[in-house]
């Protein structure tokens, strides 16, 4: 076909002139060019202190595609809902047990509760419950000196909508006595708050 006669055959540029003049002694040198004639490779020689140049198209790959940087996600705690407690010397005149002090932390929930009764083989206990009273657990505080006890309560890792409640009961030979938060009872939510212990102190 026409077209395919009209075509030219790249070639390559002549030998050096010694090759050509045949000299014996000169090796000979082939250098490649395109269908213009022009050489097809440059060489250029770099110094170990001049800078790389980067074409702009490769950094912007470059950066797209770079991982990116790990992020840190806060761990929900428990915190109280109820206000701290106050003047529980009072509280404990009026209904014989009170909460005095409360320390929780991601999986515990400790307290000291301050006791007014004459009989001193009286049972304080905590009442609790972490699915909204469908079931509670009654766990037995222990007596300290000054008319006190201690409880501890483990706390499950459970969902962050998930709440903790309790209330403290007093068993003696006078009664049956409650501090539950005036009838609200003392909750605990997960949230984010402050990541180390939460502690609320009698005043």
């Amino acid at each position: 076909m026409r077209f395919m006669r009209d075509r030219r055959r790249a070639r390559s540029l002549p030998a050096c002139t010694a090759s050509l003049l045949g000299d014996g002694g000169a090796r000979k040198r082939v250098q490649f060019a395109d269908t213009l004639g022009l050489s097809l490779a440059d060489v250029k020689h770099f110094n170990t202190t001049d800078e790389p140049l980067v074409p702009h198209a490769v950094l912007s790959r470059h950066r797209r595609f770079q991982a990116p940087a790990p992020q840190t996600h806060a761990q929900p705690v428990l915190l109280p809902c109820f206000p701290e407690p106050a003047d529980a010397q009072r509280r404990a005149r009026e209904q014989r047990v009170a909460l005095e002090k409360v320390h929780v932390t991601q999986f515990e929930v400790r307290g000291q509760v301050l006791t007014r009764t004459e009989d001193a083989r009286a049972l304080v206990f905590i009442r609790y419950t972490f699915n909204e009273w469908l079931s509670h657990v009654d766990a037995p505080a222990v007596r300290v000196p000054n008319g006190r006890f201690t409880f501890s309560v483990l706390v499950p890792p459970l969902w962050s909508a998930s709440a903790v409640h309790f209330a403290l009961g007093l068993r003696s030979a006078e009664g049956e006595f409650w501090d539950n938060n005036e009838g609200r009872n003392f909750s605990f939510r997960y949230g984010y708050g402050r990541p180390h212990a939460h502690a609320l102190r009698d005043t």
